[in-house]
């Protein structure tokens, strides 16, 4: 296996890097959060409605109503629209870690007491924005990097794809970018054998070498098949723009490429978010 994995390494991490300087590597932003779908709340809170999204969302601790319409209040103050129109679709118990709420503005100074509070979601039916508050609701700042709104897809150009599979890979992920810039490569080889390596380290120093079970692989392929991961074939979920030090994920597999970044992963179609997560899970079960 240890030839095998060599050979392939040896004539694919040079058109795999060389169709990586031709890609445009997406943007992204940090401290992205992951945002179930939830039943809606009423946009003006009251507190029958409040207690249906209770029991719709399984919630042990009920959103305050001063927080719910601090938060409404101000969103459609930013956006010039009525309260009506917004709908909390998610909210959770936080304890933040500064007096800022995580969100400072530049050059503002915040205490560093723990703040506790609530990370809230709103919704118009077409996009979403996250809230920092605390406790009371007297204080609610906007997260506007962690507010990505529904993502429109754009084809990747053929001149920009990495190199389709070879029959003994059944997937492969590149990264690329984040602060330090390098490019990784994983693939998963049909017996099992998970294999790591950095794109361009002259000496594979950082190569690693684990394994799945053969029945792993078999579950993780037919999982794809019913996920339907293949009508993402060549499309790309950009991240906003002017957005830095982002990581972009580039997956294959035997049917196609989609490419996303660490905040695209936020508003990713149905069945992609999942297909993700069942790769990550692979990942982390290989020894």
């Amino acid at each position: 296996m240890k030839l095998m994995q060599k050979n392939y390494f040896n004539t694919n991490q040079g058109r795999i890097f060389t169709a990586l300087i031709l890609t445009g590597i997406l943007s992204v932003a940090s401290g992205s959060i992951f945002v179930k779908e939830a039943t809606a709340a009423s946009a003006d809170f009251s507190l029958e409605t409040s207690n249906e999204v209770l029991k719709d969302n399984v919630k042990p601790n009920r959103l305050p109503r001063p927080v719910a319409n601090a938060v409404l209040r101000d969103l459609a103050r930013r956006q010039g629209i009525l309260t009506r129109e917004l709908q909390i679709i998610d909210y959770n118990q936080q304890t933040w870690r500064n007096g800022c709420l995580e969100l400072a503005q530049p050059d503002q100074v915040c205490t560093q007491a723990l703040v506790p509070g609530w990370l809230v979601v709103v919704s118009n039916g077409k996009e979403k924005w996250i809230y920092h508050t605390n406790q009371t609701g007297s204080a609610v700042r906007l997260n506007e990097k962690a507010s990505n709104n529904t993502l429109s897809p754009v084809q990747i150009p053929v001149g920009e794809l990495p190199p389709p599979l070879d029959r003994d890979v059944v997937f492969r992920q590149i990264s690329s970018g984040g602060f330090a810039g390098r490019t990784y490569q994983t693939v998963l080889l049909k017996d099992g054998g998970l294999i790591r390596v950095r794109i361009g380290d002259a000496n594979d120093s950082e190569r690693s070498v684990r394994r799945v079970s053969v029945q792993q692989v078999q579950q993780f392929q037919r999982f794809l098949e019913r996920s339907k991961f293949s009508k993402f074939q060549n499309l790309s979920y950009p991240a906003p723009n002017g957005s830095a030090d982002y990581i972009t994920y580039t997956l294959t597999s035997q049917r196609g490429t989609v490419q996303y970044n660490d905040i695209s992963q936020n508003n990713l179609p149905k069945d992609l978010p999942a297909a993700v997560k069942a790769w990550n899970d692979l990942i982390a079960s290989a020894k």
